[in-house]
């Protein structure tokens, strides 16, 4: 391990700003070690799809980047974030002298790969209303919870694969149902039983 860390090496980008765009290679095994990251499709017609939001610790573009392919989304600073990038070649030697981590490894990409169906499905299945209750029912356990949006309502709406006017019109709608109380980014779930089941 302390081979790979001598090999590993920072890459800072300020917020706003792209550590790859789509197309691009990355600059190897990435871990988000400061900041947040945003991993995006431009689409012509509909501005982006946010595809995730990734977090301190998280790491990501693994597939790609094992498969010495080219980035499949835009990868954006959401603020200034540090990025530790391990070249391919040392965690493949990595994989190959640690079965543990060489599990661990392929139990995050069989974790990716069903969290990408589920994604999928949803956006398939679902509509938006549904997108949207499902999304805010997994922030809060229970009714009567206050919670705060984690991020923007742009961000929200890009995620969910919606309009931003398409998204505050949702959230009126559920609050004119008496399902949530929206007060800025702060949200009261009043019913999440009725929430999870708006149609």
């Amino acid at each position: 391990m302390t081979a790979v860390a001598r090999r590993a090496r920072l890459c800072r980008v300020a917020r706003g700003d792209a550590l790859v765009r789509r197309g691009e290679r990355l600059p190897g095994f990435c871990v988000l070690a400061s900041g947040e990251l945003k991993l995006a499709i431009a689409l012509a017609e509909r501005g982006e799809r946010v595809l995730g939001l990734i977090a301190g610790g998280a790491t990501f573009g693994e597939a790609a980047t094992l498969r010495r392919q080219p980035s499949p989304y835009d990868v954006v600073a959401l603020a200034d974030a540090a990025v530790v990038a391990l070249p391919v070649a040392a965690v493949e030697a990595l994989a190959a002298a640690a079965p543990r981590f060489a599990a661990n490894l392929i139990d995050l990409l069989a974790e990716r790969a069903l969290g990408l169906q589920a994604e999928l499905e949803a956006s398939v299945l679902l509509r938006a209303p549904q997108r949207l209750a499902a999304y805010l029912c997994a922030l809060a356990p229970g009714a009567g919870d206050k919670i705060r949006l984690p991020v923007s309502k742009t961000l929200l709406a890009a995620i969910l694969g919606i309009k931003k006017e398409t998204l505050s019109r949702l959230l009126r709608d559920l609050a004119e149902r008496r399902l949530i109380e929206v007060s800025r980014r702060e949200v009261t779930l009043l019913d999440r039983e009725r929430l999870g089941e708006v149609t």
